[in-house]
């Protein structure tokens, strides 16, 4: 009786930690364009819940300093210093509410082990020594970051679907800019001819809704093939 009572328990327990893991889910956030020039484009965050934990977090790569001199010149040129933060989901969408700015939620299908690594990953890269980077605007921004955690955390590799268009940077940003003249001239000024020349589809996810868009199809192809 005894031997099946600890069969039982051992049972038991291994069903709750699964069923823990089971609730555990990661989503791509994508947010609708504000009118500010840091707004214009939308942004990309990532959402991390587990409710046997009580998180319902966002890590959002797109914090920055108001007081940084010269600012709309430094963010055009990659110039600025961007940070991780992590706040309640529920921050994180009331901020977007209040600005009348709607926010998708893609949920990742990604194993229990890949959502304990994206974790791992994301509260390493929270650390006081590893929150601050450099920004750029084509390469390393909000979006690249997020997307490029989630691919860090899958055992395998992620597939995108391939378009028949093709695209500029400088095209990309004249599709979010185009309702705001003056800053669509600023930033036009501070690109270079580099703007100009064809780009792939994973330098074109550095737009939110694109990166947006290649996600909805995207694929995992495991090591297996």
């Amino acid at each position: 009786m005894k031997k099946l009572l600890v069969l039982l328990y051992l049972i038991l327990a291994s069903w709750s930690v699964r069923a823990q893991q089971d609730s555990v889910r990661v989503s791509l956030l994508t947010c609708a364009p504000g009118t500010e020039i840091y707004e214009l484009f939308g942004h990309t965050a990532i959402r991390y819940e587990n409710p046997a934990e009580g998180k319902d977090l966002v890590f959002n790569y797109g914090i920055f300093s108001f007081n940084t001199p010269n600012f709309v010149l430094r963010f055009v040129k990659g110039e600025t210093d961007y940070r991780l933060g992590v706040v309640p989901y529920s921050y994180f969408e009331g901020e977007y509410a209040v600005r009348g700015s709607s926010v998708y939620q893609q949920t990742l299908n990604l194993t229990d082990e890949e959502k304990q690594k994206i974790w791992d990953l994301l509260e390493e890269n929270y650390r006081p020594g590893n929150r601050i980077y450099r920004y750029n605007y084509f390469y390393d921004n909000c979006t690249t970051r997020a997307r490029d955690q989630i691919e860090r955390s899958i055992q395998g590799k992620v597939v995108y679907s391939s378009v028949n268009w093709h695209k500029t940077f400088r095209g990309i940003v004249h599709e979010f800019t185009k309702g705001s003249p003056w800053n669509e001239l600023g930033i036009d000024l501070c690109l270079g001819a580099e703007a100009d020349k064809p780009i792939d589809i994973r330098q074109q996810m550095f737009a939110p809704f694109y990166m947006r868009y290649f996600a909805q199809d995207a694929y995992i192809q495991t090591p297996d093939g």
